[in-house]
């Protein structure tokens, strides 16, 4: 512990000592009007113009060309992103509650909240919703990046190392930026069809389906002085399911999901009459969905240019529960007398909107910029049952609805100067942010006790929020940071960043980056990073209160309370007010650029303390019909250690890229506890990937495009601890996926495809029969990136005009 402080304050200094000097030196226009070069921006730099090959970190862009000829499925934001770039994975939750319906993504092994996600470097607000049954992922409120229509992105930067010091709180793994286009001409429209065409060994069977259908436009359009460009995409996508065929009712296993009767008895009849059949739902749940988008830009003047863009999501999205047997406390059989699937139904609004002025005054870039995010979370259920209530209970609920929103404002001013031989560009900003969570209360039927004791209460699927347990709460904090590049020498461009952060419900931080490039040979050079970081734990994460159904003891599905950590109950059991994590990375690496071929090598090394992470199921005996809480908590550090090798080489008409990524996460202070157990830590430590590696070609004429990728994922692990000792285990081997995408243009204007993502049909290690729920998920959908529902092929039709 204390080296780290002694790293953090040696960053600190350094950083402040650099800028220090920079603020003092006698200001000298570098570079006169003539000269200013194109305003570009990649995260990871400030200065204008500044190219991927020249920055200190390593920055991958996904382009224009990539996102149009992705081979990934129903064009999802997150799906290019995981096709295009090794470090990222973000598997195809089931079974998994809301992480069913927004998808969480890692970056670097890393939480998706350690991810800070920029859309034209301005901060995006986050999900309203936890995501509390996922495995990878868990307890992260995320960023939903499908909620951003993929036909209104430009290109897709990626940071990889951490940035928390230049761009804030969350950018602990890297920094996302989704740049939207700026074209005020032209436009194109596009329309696609795909399905799942699979062959499941699990049931035998040939399987089609998943059909999504996507319409998606494109237009840009002149004002003049300036631009607006308009998106949008409507996309509509049918149910899989990868259940197989269910074994239960012939072991007579009596605690398994909820008390029945030992098969063979008379009681137990309507369940028995159940076994070989396909009785649960495993795989992607229905979508309907609207996302537009905007981005617009207009010349006030000849010094100032005034910017607005946003988005606007409107998603209605299920995902299943596990299966309710007819004869069970979690069920009425003169309601549903062949047992039932609990449906989670949630309909999702999320907008975001962003007003800013950019221009120069006394030889000063200005820039201010108000930004506004929200994102509500409303929480249904139906094919439910309150069974406490008896046969008068409804079958459809309103659990809750969650809402979060944010405000920011920004201010920053930057100027090129010559301090002697050494030009510096240096960026000073304040950055002011409001956050709000709110929750309401469901409907009563969906959480109060019936008269029937034996009965379970509550809606089945997750019982509803009570009046009692809804938060209104919110935060404020406040920023200043100072940023600046020198250029040494022709060879050595060194870059610093120090920010302070003032949170009105933990209090403040102070973090610093020093990088640097040096060019050895003509092409060839070193680059590194260390830098602090922190990130402030989300309200979501303080006051988040829910109820949802999860695995206690002997794999038995219990319903699980989960208790903001200021909770009564929660303190009880080892809860307290969560602190900030705070991190040092580290990274070194090697560029090498000559001709046409292009290559990165870069290690890195991030510790976090006091890492955020939602404890184990803790089990209790002294609330009804509850048999486990959870809450957030501190209580670990964690080290990763990885290395990241890009390679890229374009020969005449064909473009070649190579990508690896090894990841390794320990847990460095486990307490092997009921806080944070085997469970928790196998989350951290094994269940992302070990190693990524990709490899794509791309051919091109003015008539055909062939695009290829092959995608290896390395070793997943999966733990479970159903008590007294008994935690299965098993270790999933790496898989290869290939994609294909055959583009044929008919005319200059209009483009024929056909596309496949998994085309060999691969699915992951069938799991163990311990781990398999007697044969009723023969594939674990929560850890593989590579999914469960086999090959997808689409075809698609796109026309410029």
């Amino acid at each position: 512990m204390e080296s780290r402080f002694n790293k953090k304050a040696l960053v600190l200094a350094m950083s402040t000592a650099l800028l220090a000097s920079a603020v003092n030196a006698e200001a000298i226009e570098k570079n006169s009007e003539a000269e200013k070069v194109e305003k570009i921006t990649v995260v990871g730099s400030r200065v204008p113009g500044r190219s991927i090959q020249e920055s200190t970190v390593p920055v991958d862009v996904i382009s224009a060309e990539d996102l149009t000829q992705s081979a990934t499925i129903g064009g999802e934001v997150g799906g290019l992103l995981q096709a295009n770039i090794p470090s990222f994975n973000m598997p195809r939750q089931s079974n998994s509650d809301a992480g069913d319906i927004v998808r969480a993504a890692q970056l670097r092994g890393l939480n998706p909240d350690q991810v800070l996600v920029l859309v034209n470097g301005k901060r995006r607000h986050n999900s309203a919703v936890i995501s509390a049954e996922s495995k990878l992922g868990r307890g992260a409120a995320p960023v939903d990046f499908n909620a951003i229509p993929a036909s209104a992105i430009k290109r897709i930067e990626v940071l990889r190392d951490g940035a928390a010091a230049q761009y804030g709180s969350d950018a602990i793994a890297g920094v996302i930026n989704i740049v939207l286009k700026n074209s005020s001409d032209g436009g194109n429209i596009s329309v696609s069809y795909g399905q799942h065409m699979t062959d499941f060994k699990p049931t035998n069977e040939s399987i089609n389906d998943g059909k999504t259908k996507i319409l998606s436009l494109n237009k840009g359009l002149d004002l003049g002085n300036g631009f607006v460009n308009i998106s949008g995409e409507f996309k509509d996508r049918k149910s899989t399911n990868r259940a197989g065929f269910d074994e239960l009712p012939t072991i007579g296993f009596a605690e398994w999901i909820v008390p029945v009767p030992a098969s063979g008895s008379p009681e137990a009849a309507a369940n028995d009459a159940l076994a070989g059949q396909k009785n649960y739902q495993s795989g992607d749940g229905e979508i309907s969905d609207i996302s537009l988008a905007y981005n617009l830009a207009y010349d006030v003047s000849a010094e100032a240019t005034l910017y607005s863009f946003g988005t606007y999501a409107d998603r209605e999205a299920q995902g299943s529960n596990f299966f309710r047997y007819p004869v069970s406390a979690a069920n009425v059989t003169s309601v549903h007398p062949k047992g039932y699937i609990p449906t989670s139904i949630a309909n999702v609004k999320d907008i975001a909107m962003t007003l800013g002025l950019e221009g120069e005054y006394a030889e000063w870039e200005l820039e201010t910029s108000l930004s506004y995010g929200s994102n509500t979370f409303d929480d249904d259920l139906k094919n439910s049952i309150n069974p406490s209530l008896g046969a008068s209970s409804p079958t459809s609920f309103n659990r809750a609805e969650y809402k979060y929103s944010q405000t920011v404002f920004n201010l920053t001013a930057a100027k090129a100067f010559d301090l002697g031989y050494i030009p510096l560009y240096f960026t000073a900003g304040i950055e002011a942010r409001n956050e709000d969570y709110s929750t309401k209360a469901g409907d009563v039927e969906s959480y109060i006790a019936g008269a029937d004791t034996s009965k379970r209460v509550g809606s089945q699927g997750g019982a509803g929020l009570r009046p009692e347990d809804t938060v209104n709460e919110d935060r404020n904090s406040w920023s200043v940071f100072i940023d600046g590049e020198f250029d040494l020498s022709d060879d050595v461009t060194l870059s610093t960043a120090l920010r302070f952060e003032d949170y009105s419900d933990f209090g403040t931080d102070t973090n610093g980056k020093v990088s640097a490039r040096w060019a050895l040979l003509d092409g060839l050079a070193l680059r590194g990073a260390v830098s602090t970081g922190f990130r402030a734990p989300s309200l979501a994460q303080s006051f988040y209160s829910g109820s949802s159904s999860s695995f206690g003891d002997g794999g038995s599905l219990v319903q699980t309370l989960n208790l903001p950590v200021n909770d009564v109950l929660a303190l009880a059991n080892g809860s307290s007010a969560l602190k900030a994590e705070q991190s040092v990375s580290r990274s070194l690496g090697v560029v090498y650029n000559v001709d046409n071929f292009n290559l990165t090598v870069d290690y890195y090394q991030v510790d976090i303390d006091d890492r955020i992470a939602l404890s184990e199921n803790i089990s209790i005996d002294n609330v009804p019909d509850v048999r486990a809480i959870r809450f957030f908590t501190n209580v670990v550090d964690t080290e990763t250690k990885g290395f990241d090798v890009v390679a890229s080489y374009d020969l005449d008409a064909w473009h070649f890229m190579a990508a690896y990524n090894k990841n390794d996460t320990e847990v460095v202070n486990n307490p092997d506890n009921a806080v944070f157990g085997i469970e928790e830590t196998n989350t951290f430590e094994t269940a992302a990937p070990d190693d990524k590696i990709i490899l794509s070609s791309r051919w091109s004429n003015e008539i055909v495009s062939v695009l290829v990728r092959a995608t290896r994922y390395g070793d997943t692990t999966r733990v479970f601890d159903f008590g007294d000792g008994y935690e299965p285990t098993q270790v999933y081997s790496p898989k290869w996926s290939v994609d294909a995408d055959v583009q044929y243009n008919v005319t200059d204007d209009l483009s024929v495809s056909l596309g496949a993502n998994n085309l060999l049909d691969e699915y992951p290690d069938k799991s163990i029969y311990d781990i398999s729920y007697f044969g009723n998920l023969p594939y674990d959908g929560g850890i593989s990136p590579l999914g469960i529902n086999g090959r997808f092929v689409y075809v698609k039709a796109s026309y410029n005009f």
